[in-house]
């Protein structure tokens, strides 16, 4: 088992970190009744491009629970950046399966969860790449 260092989600204002984790399960879960399980997870799920750990918390939906909240460490803004992982694509998915129809139907409401959540991040003010996008365009010097 290799040393766990210093987590990214020091580097992340706590408060922050609440208020999306916050809108993300008002969304994914609207009755209000969140498993235990989906609480208690945290993990490491990757790293950036400079090495930088991104962390994710597994916080599902009613209908999936592999979804993700991402936390990236990002170089400009906040310093770090929110993105839901849908966490459900599958590389060679055999379009004449009998479910296929039904998986890419739990895809479509899985991407329009993603992009609620998103958008309500947005809306709340907390980092996400589009916010860092429109960002960018509107400052950016023309040259």
């Amino acid at each position: 088992m290799e040393p766990v260092g210093p987590s990214p989600l020091s580097q992340v204002p706590l408060d922050g970190l609440r208020r999306a984790i916050d809108l993300y399960l008002g969304i994914a879960y609207p009755s209000g009744t969140i498993p235990e399980a989906v609480l208690k997870r945290l993990e490491k799920v990757g790293k950036t491009p400079d090495g930088g750990p991104i962390v994710a918390l597994r916080l599902g939906n009613t209908r999936y629970p592999h979804m993700k909240l991402q936390v990236q460490p990002w170089s400009a803004g906040q310093g770090f950046l929110l993105s839901v992982n849908t966490h459900d694509q599958v590389l060679a998915l055999d379009p004449n399966a009998p479910d296929a129809l039904a998986f890419r139907t739990l895809q479509a409401e899985n991407q329009r969860i993603k992009l609620a959540i998103e958008h309500a991040w947005d809306e709340a003010g907390l980092p996400t790449f589009l916010r860092y996008l429109r960002d960018y365009i509107a400052n950016a010097t023309p040259g």
